[in-house]
């Protein structure tokens, strides 16, 4: 297939092309390169690419990041912390295990369900329409060989189909009852977590113990070290507020579109821009907003609206920029000028910080435990302990059947342990923090009766769960032995 679908293409393409638009599937930054060969290891005889890696750990560390650290970038410490290597590379065999167990229900994906599919992914199109030229020049940006993508398409169309047969599986009655009699079992829980590392920043040091560690050239190096750890995340890049005006291109009307982007161009300014957005854009969502965009970082905007957008002074107003969306008219409401961290702004802070990772705070979490299981049943307290612990307090009802839910607030054996009673409260202590959990039995006019395509959805997730445990009994992950994996 890959032969014949590169006949198509002509030579290779310059690079200009790559910017026309979005690349969903681009890894913004690479967190681990071998050098010489491209994958890390494999599974069952599927290789499990560099860029696979790169891509799942990517998705980790920022699902980490805006749930356990406020949006910021992880720290090579909280990498480590947070298992995000191991996660991705778990992930990445139970992936590769799907496909083992596709190929084990005889699914086979033609040639032309690949083309297809290739073809109608919206960022290689041009006006609706595939454009091979975005197509080769996207491919080799990311480093792609049409043979490898279009192998790896047929991966992703195969995983599609198994997941499409393995929802449909049908339920018997009896099992249907069962599961759900075990949904209809629920708690009304308040879910209360405390992080250690916040328990930590209580830890009182007095200016004096600073300045005498500061004092040390030893540990003036361990602070400038620390310094260049969180240089990026104590800095703040260059960012403009944007509002835009989109006006969108369709096979032959080009023309028509930039004579209206034009037109517009002539009528706004400052004062009446979102108000003529929300009546000229195209955008579904800037009608409503009257084209905001909020903040925006360079790297996050296709290059031709980056380029244009910082570009302007703030309150001004771009000529139309032509990107693959459309015309846009760019605002710039606001700016914020770039600033480098500097060492001597934050030393003393990053020096407070290292003293109190010296200190024991078992004695203070337990306090801590202690005040907030005391507090659990009085808002007014709890209130009080969750801006000085920065707790997170989730209220919901969970069920047998699925726990806590998507949430990973509670695992399977602290349901386990919270469903051994009507009601209770419950402590669960681990490395980095310390759940409590308030119970009580749900109010019966919340508790409905589960659909039977809910029903079927779990069934079939834990029929492929049970499938992919067993597997990788018989089919491990092998490592690449020139592939050294970061800790």
């Amino acid at each position: 297939m890959s032969s014949s679908f590169q006949k198509k293409s002509s030579q290779i393409f310059l690079t200009l092309f790559i910017g026309i638009i979005v690349i969903s599937f681009m890894v913004s930054g690479p967190m681990f390169n071998t050098g010489t060969p491209d994958s890390i290891g494999s599974v069952a005889g599927h290789d499990i690419k560099v860029r696979e890696f790169n891509a799942e750990v990517q998705r980790q560390s920022e699902f980490y990041a805006n749930i356990l650290n406020g949006g910021q970038p992880l720290t090579s410490q909280q990498m480590s912390q947070y298992k995000v290597y191991d996660n991705a590379i778990r992930n990445l065999v139970f992936q590769k295990l799907r496909i083992v167990v596709a190929d084990d229900l005889g699914i086979v994906v033609s040639n032309e369900e690949v083309i297809n599919d290739i073809q109608n992914q919206p960022y290689f199109q041009t006006n609706k329409q595939f454009d091979i030229t975005k197509y080769k020049a996207l491919l080799s940006y990311n480093k792609f060989t049409p043979e490898d993508y279009e192998n790896e398409t047929k991966d992703r169309v195969a995983l599609r189909r198994l997941q499409n047969i393995v929802q449909h599986v049908p339920l018997s009655k009896g099992l249907e009852n069962e599961l759900n009699e075990l949904y209809q079992d629920q708690r009304n829980a308040k879910i209360i977590s405390l992080k250690h590392s916040e328990v930590r920043k209580l830890v009182n040091v007095s200016e004096k113990e600073i300045t005498k560690f500061l004092s040390n050239e030893e540990n003036k190096s361990k602070v400038e070290a620390l310094f260049n750890e969180k240089k990026p995340v104590l800095s703040t890049p260059e960012q403009v507020r944007t509002r835009h005006i989109l006006i969108t291109v369709d096979e032959g009307n080009e023309e028509e579109a930039l004579k209206q982007a034009k037109k517009i161009r002539k009528e706004v300014n400052p004062k009446n821009f979102v108000r003529l957005a929300k009546k000229y854009t195209q955008e579904p969502q800037g009608k409503e907003n009257g084209g905001d965009l909020n903040w925006v970082k360079r790297g996050q905007m296709v290059p031709e609206f980056e380029k244009a957008a910082f570009a302007l002074k703030e309150g001004e107003i771009s000529e139309p920029v032509k990107t693959s969306y459309g015309y846009h008219i760019i605002y710039a409401q606001d700016r914020k000028d770039a600033v480098v961290a500097k060492l001597e702004n934050h030393e003393r802070s990053l020096a407070k910080e290292i003293l109190q990772k010296e200190i024991d705070i078992k004695d203070m979490v337990a306090k801590a435990t202690n005040e907030i299981k005391n507090a659990a049943g009085s808002g007014k307290a709890l209130s009080r302990l969750k801006k000085k612990y920065n707790l997170t307090i989730k209220d919901q009802n969970i069920n047998k059947l699925e726990g806590a839910g998507p949430t990973g607030a509670l695992d399977e054996k602290q349901t386990a342990e919270i469903f051994s009673k009507d009601s209770g409260l419950f402590t669960f202590d681990e490395a980095t923090q310390t759940t409590i959990v308030a119970t009580k039995p749900a109010d019966e006019k919340d508790v409905k009766s589960y659909n039977i395509e809910g029903l079927t959805n779990i069934s079939s997730q834990q029929m492929i769960k049970n499938l992919l445990d067993n597997l990788s009994k018989e089919y491990t992950f092998k490592q690449n032995k020139y592939a050294q994996l970061p800790q």
